[in-house]
């Protein structure tokens, strides 16, 4: 019997070839950008599956909290994996040019901006000119794949300018971007209603992220690929790895490349089958 992916979404020749890239190619390379308060790293803990703290790299690929600790005594080694912010590597995090991963799933490979209303134009063009250096790699390995863009749906203060702008250039080395909308539930509130139940107030906030965040974005030159939100993504004994299936199928059809498709695919341990589900299906 044929391969699913060979009939709905190329030929045998282009299945071999992605077949022989992805056996290359070992990390798949997502950058994250969004505000402070968009619970970005929550996201990538939820994807992960994991509640550790991430492993932060300089650009020669020195593991800096390895590096960090090994320097430290033991009651300030257990400090600061108890959460101090440690400085200069907390930083890092939020450092476009220092990748970071997580032990549970270390084949996926974050960079993270700190949000364009802190550096203001200054970070836009940053993550611009970040784009633009990782487009002209000459090994995809070290090209961005992804782009997850986070937006906390604050009704006093929807699209940032600066956000819009990013939407109405043209990207080099055209990276799909997935627009995500966190905290519905915190969108819920906003808008809440008494005399309204709660269906009722969550269609309402429905209506206003698509009118007031999602419309402007479809309307922008170069709209993200996908849309989706999450909700109460740091509830423990809620649905985060069902939200998390749906990022993961939603990212993964938005990928045009085959090969680096079927990478994503083979990187994502959590919700295998739904991500089997999307690069077939494509």
């Amino acid at each position: 019997m044929a391969s699913p992916i060979s009939e709905s979404s190329a030929t045998n020749d282009e299945l071999a070839e992605a077949i022989k890239l992805r056996a290359k190619y070992t990390h798949f390379r997502i950058l994250v950008i969004g505000r402070a308060n968009a619970g970005k790293t929550t996201v990538l803990k939820r994807v992960c599956n994991t509640d550790e703290e991430p492993c932060i790299y300089d650009e020669d690929g020195k593991n800096l909290v390895r590096h960090h600790l090994s320097g430290m005594s033991q009651s300030a080694n257990l400090t600061f994996a108890a959460g101090s912010d440690g400085g200069a590597l907390q930083r890092g995090i939020h450092d476009v040019h220092r990748p970071f991963s997580f032990k549970s799933n270390p084949e996926f490979i974050f960079h993270d901006s700190p949000g364009f209303e802190k550096g203001g134009a200054g970070e836009l063009e940053k993550v611009r000119a970040f784009i633009a250096d990782r487009a002209k790699a000459r090994d995809v390995m070290d090209q961005i794949h992804a782009i997850w863009f986070c937006f906390y749906p604050d009704v006093s203060r929807p699209l940032l300018q600066l956000e819009q702008d990013f939407f109405n250039e043209q990207r080099a080395g055209n990276v799909p971007v997935v627009a995500i909308f966190t905290k519905f539930d915190d969108l819920v509130s906003q808008v809440w209603d008494r005399d309204k139940d709660y269906d009722a107030n969550e269609n309402k906030a429905r209506a206003t992220l698509s009118e007031r965040f999602e419309y402007p974005l479809r309307k922008c030159n170069f709209p993200p690929r996908a849309y989706l939100h999450l909700e109460a993504l740091n509830d423990d004994e809620g649905n985060h790895q069902e939200q998390v299936g749906v990022l993961i199928e939603k990212t993964a059809a938005s990928i045009d490349n085959l090969a680096l498709k079927m990478l994503f695919v083979n990187v994502q341990q959590n919700n295998l089958e739904v991500c089997i589900r999307a690069a077939v299906n494509k």
